[in-house]
């Protein structure tokens, strides 16, 4: 199950939202006339600290900073069970984590904020087992709701602490009003400006530190319920899509205000997105009828669409579910209320999470499996990395990007369950592999560094992460150290900033590249601050291919013979009963690829097929002249033949091993 952690209640409808990572800030906009942030680290306010012996068998508040008997108030027990046996127990709703023999005075509310906590006690006895040596830290959420660290000075019956308690402050704020029913808002590369859309049929440009209405620029009006935006400041321009029927895909240029309608087909659209290169547009539809809830891809240079879905539930804001632009996540909002998942590539849709609050319309993603949700009077931030194995008691190696561990076969391929977010069946792994490592069991189990080892060699490799600072996100590189006489090692995070990290589980970005296609065994060893072994993971076996696909076309024959050499044109006379020849050839040196060959009259597609790898010697589509031309006389064609590996590292697809081929013919008298 994804963990759900409501951030802010009582909106004024929240709809549209980004999120502004150097300040690791969400910025939205609420229905009611607002635009609005919600900070993810709130400042936080001492309000209890100081030091004391707290007493065996006793309990103390950490918000008060008394300690006694009996009562509602208190948030730790100190409870000796034996004359050996104790523990601490967290009390009345608190919640508990220990962080071990860390920088007490380097841990702030953001750090405490950020952890994980839980009901199980801290062991505490009088032996080997004990956790609460001195100088050990941990941490607590009070039943009051705030957040406190504690560490210990010295041990004994009596425990020696200190501590200090943080309330947080508001992480919501206004940051302007007065907007007239406000839809989304998109933010500029410079991240101080913001650009709204008013149900009304305005587009407006507002600086982020001055953004009451009052203050902002007109770009356009005359819009018929704009919805979502999405920004092209390099070519000055925005697309805005329309609620309406028909409606359109506005192109706005920043500069002067003016509109040009990209497309005009639209049935109700709410969500916009734009390919990387600027080519394509998805957009998700309320549709009526048989395809009701549709998301579209549609070329902007000529208005050819492709439905990725339909059947979805009042489909609304889109956003990318990775940088590699392979899927796309949308909001279904009542009575659905949940998350899905729609691939790029023509495979089904999958549930991402279900259950989130009611009308829920965009989101942002923050990490690969951490999330925002925007939900009318509710944000609240939706952790799936739980699912894959980020508990004190998970396994050590978690899996590989999104896959677990245990969805990799003895064949090393990748199969996930159905129902899944990211859908892989019988996947090789090839690229730059994210492995992910869970740095909660080992801080706890007490390794401060690890190694990765391939077929019982270690890896060099160094890779770049950002880690919030207080005020920003700012990029970190990890490269390996030598620790005692092991070379080759990495830090393990210690819990105190596990989440001030982007990708708090990542472990290391291997280049698979180096080596060989096949088989190879995966495994890490965990060290203590000296370079001794404390534990290793449990193997893992995968299947590398990084091998590029191949696509190839004959030239088309027409009874026999291929086009003149001049003008490319085949002549059929008045023989339209006559065979057109279309060869081609689709393979991967591993057979781990699909294909899907086109053939397309001007604008509109005439022949297809597809399927998987290698293409039977001498495959041929084989229509006659006449199914070709269908009412045309003489006509042009275009074949197109792609090849798309099933290679994928954990996060997405490696589309860099795909081919392509492409020939175009005349058919005339």
């Amino acid at each position: 199950m994804a963990s759900h952690t409501q951030l802010v209640a009582g909106l004024a409808g929240a709809i549209g939202s980004r999120f502004r990572s150097t300040q690791n800030q969400l910025v939205f906009v609420e229905y009611g006339g607002k635009l609005s942030r919600l900070n993810l680290f709130a400042p936080g306010v001492i309000v209890s600290k100081g030091s004391t012996v707290l007493k065996g068998t006793w309990t103390f508040d950490l918000d008060n900073g008394v300690q006694g008997g009996v009562g509602t108030g208190f948030d730790l027990w100190w409870e000796q069970m034996t004359a050996v046996a104790r523990q601490m127990v967290a009390q009345n709703g608190a919640r508990i984590v220990n962080l071990g023999a860390v920088s007490f005075t380097a841990i702030n509310a953001n750090h405490l904020q950020a952890l994980v906590y839980g009901t199980a006690p801290i062991p505490g006895s009088n032996d080997a087992s004990n956790k609460l040596v001195t100088g050990d830290v941990f941490a607590v959420r009070t039943n009051q709701g705030n957040f406190a660290k504690v560490k210990v000075v010295s041990y004994g019956y009596d425990l020696s602490i200190q501590w200090v308690t943080y309330r947080l402050g508001s992480a919501y704020g206004v940051l302007g009003s007065g907007y007239a029913n406000p839809e989304d808002v998109d933010l500029s590369a410079d991240g101080l400006h913001a650009y709204v859309t008013e149900r009304s049929g305005n587009l407006v440009r507002v600086a982020l530190a001055s953004a009451n209405r009052a203050a902002a620029t007109l770009i356009t009006a005359g819009m018929n319920a704009p919805q979502q935006i999405a920004l092209d400041e390099a070519h000055q321009a925005a697309y805005v899509i329309e609620y309406a029927t028909p409606g359109h895909l506005w192109r706005i240029d920043l500069a002067t205000g003016s509109k040009t309608a990209a497309l005009s087909n639209i049935n109700n659209g709410v969500g916009l997105v734009l390919s990387a290169d600027r080519q394509f547009a998805y957009i998700s539809e309320q549709t009526g009828g048989a395809d009701a809830g549709r998301v579209s891809r549609i070329q902007l240079s000529n208005g050819q669409r492709s439905v990725l879905a339909t059947g979805l539930t009042n489909p609304f804001f889109l956003t990318w579910a990775d940088a590699a632009q392979t899927a796309l996540l949308v909001p279904e909002r009542d009575p659905a209320n949940r998350i899905t998942r729609v691939p790029l590539d023509g495979t089904a849709p999958t549930l991402v999470v279900a259950g989130v609050p009611a009308r829920p319309s965009s989101v942002a993603l923050i990490t690969a499996g951490r999330m925002l949700v925007c939900s009318d009077q509710v944000i609240e931030r939706v952790d799936i990395s739980a699912d894959m194995g980020m508990l004190p008691s998970g396994p050590l190696l978690m899996g590989i990007g999104f896959v677990p561990f245990d969805k990799v076969l003895p064949s090393g391929l990748a199969t996930t369950d159905p129902g899944y977010f990211y859908a892989v069946s019988n996947a090789p792994f090839g690229g730059r592999l994210p492995l992910m490592l869970n740095h909660q069991r080992a801080a706890n189990d007490g390794a401060k560094f690890y190694r990765v080892l391939v077929d019982g060699v270690t890896r060099t490799d160094a890779w770049s992460d950002y880690k919030w600072s207080g005020t920003q996100y700012v990029l970190q590189t990890i490269a390996p150290v030598k620790v005692g006489s092991k070379p080759n090692c990495y830090p393990v995070h210690p819990i105190s900033d596990l989440f001030l990290w982007m990708n708090p589980s990542l472990g290391m970005l291997t280049d698979s590249t180096v080596l060989t296609d096949g088989l190879h065994t995966i495994e890490l060893e965990f060290l203590s601050s000296s370079g001794v072994l404390m534990a290793s993971s449990t193997p893992l076996t995968i299947m590398v291919n990084n091998q590029r696909c191949v696509a190839t076309l004959a030239a088309p024959l027409l009874i026999g013979a291929s086009a003149d050499s001049v003008c490319g044109v085949l002549r059929y006379g008045s023989n339209t009963a006559a065979t057109v020849t279309l060869g081609y050839a689709a393979s991967q040196p591993s057979g781990y690829a699909t294909y899907a060959l086109s053939v397309i009259k001007g604008i509109s597609g005439v022949l297809s097929t597809s399927g998987g790898v290698p293409t039977p010697l001498g495959a041929a589509l084989t229509p006659t002249v006449q199914a070709l031309l269908g009412t045309c006389v003489v006509a042009g064609f275009a074949e197109y033949l792609y090849v798309a590996a099933t290679i994928q590292n954990g996060w997405s697809r490696q589309s860099q091993y795909d081919a392509s081929a492409a020939f175009a013919f005349v058919l005339a008298p």
